[in-house]
């Protein structure tokens, strides 16, 4: 209880001092303003600087000494050499960056209290006493002191940075320049005479330096074993954490994830690739870890030499990776626990191939060796050279070995295979059956030709290339489980996501788009993993991955991976909230009102318009566009929409003076080039109507703004029905309007204001023509009222013919 206690004292403690740097300055001002006498101290501390200067004096000497060693090294190609330039380079632009950091929220903190004790003495009064204001004088004069060295210290630190960067870009070209220079150089192969003869000349400077390293490093245990008996049961209880560590521990933190695995995720896909990512994570550490706490027992007393102690932290880095490795590749073929295997493969082909990770860390621990040897040990360059051209024959030798074992094991099936389905073999498989032995075989010919800096790299570039496309794979699978597994309809989550409106086509449909992102951020990662000159530096690595991913240019305009994906996030942020927006309009703001549909309808397609207008710019300047840019834009398409997009344009602005001036509105009956009809909806480029046989006139917006169009129910939102009707004689108009009259008032749908209405409209030589006339409502289908209005007038006079007849035939 007292260590919670104490946790938590000390999270308090932290924000309070985040809040205290945060608002320092507002403290400041305000005690500023209710101090009346001197003896009321400020919160904000007005301390001068002094621990800042002697750094940056220090980095402008490193600076000077970088520039020196680059001068003397113009016609120099020793790697080496300028790799730790590099490093220094790389040290000194850190350390400057962090004093910009540090010093800017300072900076800020005074020009914040100089403005509001600037407010205090403008607003202090003559009555005030002079002491008084001569302290806020001196004080304002102290903070702009302050304030200005440490202006001019951010500066400073600011152009260190900038010229250590140019520092690193600078040897990072001379770097290039000699990679590429050594890349084809040729040197006398190692089978000829002269390759060995230069061997024999350095063997004893190269090796009395080896043998120098490998008794420092074997001090590691002869200095700690003849320390005495508490320096060996330290040492002993080191190795025994270890193989603790990695056969008791790492077994059971598995065994614990499998149980969590099993309780708490479906049994989907991804309960392999969380395990198989797991596994590779834990296997690291156990690894690492193992070795640091044997090398932590071993130096107990800090008697190891530096050089010693730098060899068995290079072999630590090894073991980290080396750990990733076998726990990756474990988990991809899970030989034990076939249930948990990741590749879709038989038991028998993962027995056979299950010697191939460990090879393959062999491999990288053999690679971390010869660098180090070639970085450290001082060798001469012909002894480099041995040593790389051993490890690129080695590793070539040992990854022919994948494409023999799989040939051994699987040619029978892959032929069958391929003949049961008619198809060829699968990509991957040409690759590693083809194209991974031909890049072994250039390898091993370019070393035994003299081209061993080639062969060497060859090696290197392919280790690389496995590590990162086998890790890039796991995590796409396991990206791609997770998405399937939150959008998945059928699942808890799923259910509570159709909760908040999202429908389960709209479900699959994202999360199909997603899962294509994520595969292809995987392939765009891949290849700049493969063209990044870090090759198991992960320093390196990640610089050129940052640099990559943010700095890229097209033409002027400069964008990076990470603001588009911020650009796409906004977009789907911002279709989510237009649609709950809308919804709330459509469903709660519109009914409350005394807005009819079509005015309900117009808002809505305006406001959509709008929102998308905004999400649009908001994403162009995400994405670095500017007003000049969108401005160049414009005037380009300007020239299409002259010629061939002037329609669409035209359209378009009709649609919004539509939307706008509504004339005519969703619902009214028009008539356009003598076709009549309702108006069911009003877009930006159409409007849609619905004629009388149910099917739907797409007319031009363009068209309805510029021809003329009868609106029957102009101003008065309602259906119009109207026909004439000839009757012979008088007798029978009368006759037929009363009838008439009688059967429109029967009609639910006709409507009462205003009233149906009946004229003579002509007449003829045969006939009187009379207009029927009525509104009804707009829900209603104008042509089947008339349509009954018309039928039961007919069989009302077919019924009163019927019974005229029968009277006559009565009376006679």
């Amino acid at each position: 209880m007292k260590i919670v206690q104490y946790l938590l004292f000390n999270l308090f403690l932290s924000f309070g001092i985040i809040s205290i740097q945060n608002t320092h300055a507002q403290e400041a001002a305000n005690s500023l303003i209710s101090s009346s006498t001197p003896s009321n101290t400020p919160v904000f501390l007005n301390i001068p600087d002094t621990t800042t200067q002697p750094i940056l004096n220090k980095l402008i000497k490193q600076l000077g000494n970088i520039n020196k060693s680059l001068q003397n090294l113009q016609h120099s190609e020793d790697f080496t050499q300028f790799k730790n330039l590099l490093n220094q380079a790389r040290s000194i632009s850190t350390s400057a960056d962090v004093i910009v950091t540090d010093l800017t929220p300072r900076l800020k903190g005074y020009n914040q209290a100089l403005k509001l004790l600037d407010n205090v003495i403008q607003n202090t009064g003559s009555d005030k006493n002079k002491d008084d204001i001569k302290n806020l004088n001196d004080r304002q004069k102290s903070f702009i002191q302050n304030r200005n060295d440490l202006s001019a210290k951010i500066q400073q630190a600011t152009i260190i940075s900038l010229e250590a960067n140019s520092q690193v870009a600078q040897i990072q070209q001379a770097l290039s320049k000699i990679q590429q220079v050594q890349l084809f150089t040729r040197i006398s192969s190692p089978l000829g005479y002269n390759f060995w003869h230069e061997i024999a000349i350095h063997y004893d400077d190269d090796s009395s330096r080896i043998n120098k390293l490998y008794s420092d490093f074997g001090s590691l245990f002869t200095k700690t074993w003849q320390d005495g008996w508490g320096s060996r049961l330290t040492m002993l209880a080191g190795f025994l954490g270890a193989i603790l560590l990695i056969f008791i521990l790492r077994p059971l933190i598995e065994k614990g994830l499998v149980q969590f695995t099993e309780k708490f995720i479906p049994p989907t896909r991804l309960r392999r690739s969380l395990m198989t990512l797991c596994s590779a994570i834990i296997a690291s550490l156990t690894a690492g870890l193992s070795a640091t706490l044997i090398l932590v027992t071993i130096n107990n007393h800090n008697t190891i030499s530096p050089q010693a102690y730098a060899f068995a932290q290079n072999i630590i880095h090894q073991l980290y990776f080396c750990g990733f490795i076998f726990g990756l590749y474990r988990g991809f073929l899970a030989v034990k626990n076939p249930q948990w295997r990741l590749l879709p493969i038989g038991d028998e082909v993962a027995h056979s191939i299950n010697i191939l990770p460990n090879i393959y860390m062999a491999i990288i621990l053999l690679l971390g060796i010869v660098r180090y040897i070639n970085n450290v040990s001082g060798v001469s360059i012909i002894a480099q050279q041995l040593c790389n051209g051993f490890f690129a024959c080695v590793a070539s030798i040992l990854f022919l070995s994948i494409p023999i074992k799989l040939r051994e094991v699987g040619q029978k099936r892959i032929k069958l295979h391929s003949a049961q389905n008619n198809q060829s073999p699968d990509i991957t498989l040409l690759i590693v059956a083809i194209g991974l032995p031909l890049f072994c075989i250039i390898s091993i010919v370019a070393i035994l030709t003299g081209y061993i800096h080639l062969g060497y790299s060859m090696c290197v570039w392919l280790n690389w290339v496995i590590l990162v496309f086998s890790t890039l794979s796991l995590l796409r699978i396991l990206l791609n489980d997770i998405t399937n597994l939150i959008f998945d309809p059928d699942r808890w989550l799923g259910k509570k996501i159709q909760l908040l409106g999202i429908k389960p086509q709209s479900m699959e449909q994202l999360s199909t788009i997603i899962t294509g992102v994520i595969t292809l951020t995987t392939v765009i990662l891949t290849i700049v993993s493969i063209i990044s000159p870090g090759n198991f530096d992960l320093v390196v690595f990640i610089q050129h991955l940052t640099t990559t991913l943010t700095n890229q240019k097209i033409g002027n305009f400069t964008f990076s991976f990470s603001t588009i994906a911020e650009a796409i996030l906004v977009f789907f942020i911002g279709i989510y909230c237009i649609r709950i927006v809308r919804n709330w309009l459509n469903k709660n703001f519109f009914p409350k009102t005394s807005l009819d549909n079509a005015t309900c309808n117009s808002i809505d397609t305006i406001f959509n318009y709008c929102c998308w207008v905004v999400v649009a710019i908001i994403d162009l300047s995400i994405l670095g566009v500017t007003t000049q840019n969108i401005t160049w834009i414009v005037s380009a398409l300007s020239v299409g929409i002259g010629f061939g997009l002037q329609a669409i344009v035209q359209n378009f602005v009709s649609g919004l003076i539509l939307l706008a001036e509504r004339p005519v509105r969703i619902g009214d009956t028009v008539i356009i080039n003598g076709v009549k009809g309702v108006v069911m909806s009003i877009k930006v480029r159409a409007t849609e109507i619905r004629l009388s046989d149910f099917s739907t006139l797409i007319v031009p917006n363009s068209q309805i703004i510029t021809s003329s169009v009868q609106n029957a129910t102009r101003g008065r939102h309602m259906g119009l029905v109207s026909f004439k009707l000839p009757v012979i004689t008088i007798q029978q108009l009368d006759q037929a309007r009363t009838l008439i009259m009688k059967i429109m008032e029967k009609q639910k749908d006709v409507l009462d204001d205003p009233k149906p209405y009946i004229w003579v409209d002509n007449i003829t030589e045969s006939s009187l023509v009379m207009t029927i006339v009525c509104y009804t409502n707009y829900l209603a289908n104008t042509d089947a009222v008339r349509n009954n209005i018309l039928s039961e007038y007919l069989n009302n006079i077919n019924q009163l013919s019927n019974n005229k007849s029968s009277s006559e035939k009565g009376d006679k």
